[in-house]
């Protein structure tokens, strides 16, 4: 049995059901007001045969009384001209009761069909306006411009909420694609360089003859592997953090110790230039992972080192507020270029300054890290000369 024909029997069942229910309830609703007014009648009937005086006075106290002496009398006086509280007193026939009853019935039913009918007409009329607006999205038109019943404005707006929702990830697919492109373009430039490098020196050290200069052909080697290791190990921690397979910890971490974390990997570099590093601030936390925090750090402060010339300075504040944490990085160095600067954290972006061994991938992942912290971070110049960075971690209230 299809859907269709389900519901037309479901409709007929229930025309039926309220027809002979009506029915019934006017039939009954008639005999119970019978037998009230039989009962009045009755008192009024007695009265008028106990008394022939007063009969104006006596009838009227009867009347308002609940359980009268005289309504005993009045139904065998009644019941001498053959009525009792059986019989139909307004109506002589019983065919008439019935055919009024089936009046009844079939005005209440027919004002339910007429109810169903027209319900179902602005059901129709509501679903068609659905489609209307579903077939518009199909063609990019997002705007939710018509009018709607009270009973579908629910599903309306919990559709045009899945629509947006629906829009949004396919415009996330779609600049996920292109920037998936791009990272293979770029990742296949990265490689390209080391691997061209060692296939060259290969050859070389093939056709050499001396042994001086196969040694330093293996140097070379040695320093082009070292950098494509490094490559790799950056692009696997980059595509964990992107696809959220790195579990970060949530724990309350001092602030400055993980910036002393951050810099003992290059404190040789600091020392090697001559760099004064100045940390203010202390008792600071937040909520995070001391190791992948001191990570970020790490690239943060590298790139300042890296160009500065000797000699420069770094300076680091560490604040707080009821609403977030903040973290200033600055240095005295010659600060970004201003058509370099909305670049700063695109991934293997390098500037014109950039050292040669720079992979360009630092500060992306240091920004993927911070933001994955409740945070954010901002390059940006000083006015007085230099570069400054500053990361807020924001508190969740």
């Amino acid at each position: 049995m299809s859907s269709f024909t389900k519901n037309i029997l479901y409709k007929i069942i229930l025309l039926g059901f309220v027809f002979l229910l009506s029915f019934f309830i006017s039939i009954g609703i008639y005999n119970i007001y019978e037998k009230i007014l039989f009962e009045k009648l009755a008192t009024v009937i007695g009265v008028i045969t106990e008394n022939s005086k007063d009969i104006e006075i006596k009838t009227m106290a009867q009347l308002k009384s609940e359980n009268s002496q005289y309504t005993s009398v009045g139904k065998e006086s009644l019941k001498k001209y053959g009525y009792n509280d059986s019989s139909f007193i307004f109506v002589k026939s019983k065919y008439k009761v019935v055919y009024i009853g089936l009046l009844f019935s079939i005005i209440i039913t027919l004002l339910l069909y007429i109810s169903m009918y027209t319900s179902r007409k602005n059901k129709i009329k509501n679903i068609e306006k659905l489609k209307d607006y579903l077939e518009r999205i199909n063609k990019g038109d997002y705007s939710l411009n018509f009018q709607i019943d009270d009973d579908f404005s629910i599903l309306s707006d919990e559709l045009y909420k899945t629509i947006i929702a629906l829009r949004e990830l396919k415009e996330k697919a779609v600049q996920d694609k292109i920037a998936l492109k791009d990272n293979i373009a770029d990742i296949s430039h990265q490689l390209k360089t080391p691997i061209t490098s060692i296939n060259i020196m290969s050859e070389l050290m093939e056709n050499s003859d001396s042994k001086e200069e196969s040694m330093e052909y293996i140097q070379r080697l040695k320093k082009q592997i070292l950098r494509l290791e490094a490559l790799t190990n950056s692009l696997l921690t980059m595509s964990k953090l992107d696809a959220g397979a790195i579990e970060l910890k949530k724990e309350n971490i001092d602030i400055k110790n993980t910036i002393y974390l951050a810099v003992e990997p290059i404190i040789s570099l600091i020392g090697k230039k001559n760099i004064a590093l100045n940390i203010e601030g202390k008792g600071v936390q937040i909520k995070g992972d001391a190791y992948w925090l001191s990570e970020a750090f790490l690239n943060i402060i590298k790139n300042s080192v890296e160009h500065l010339k000797v000699n420069g300075q770094i300076n680091i504040f560490i604040q707080s507020n009821p609403i977030f944490t903040e973290v200033r990085i600055e240095d005295n160095g010659s600060g970004f270029l201003a058509n370099e600067l909305p670049y700063i954290f695109k991934r293997f972006f390098k500037g014109k300054n950039a050292s040669k061994d720079s992979i360009g991938i630092g500060l992306s992942m240091a920004r993927t890290i911070i933001e994955q912290h409740n945070g954010e971070i901002i390059a940006e110049n000083i006015k007085e000369g230099g570069a400054r960075f500053r990361v807020k971690f924001y508190k969740i209230l």
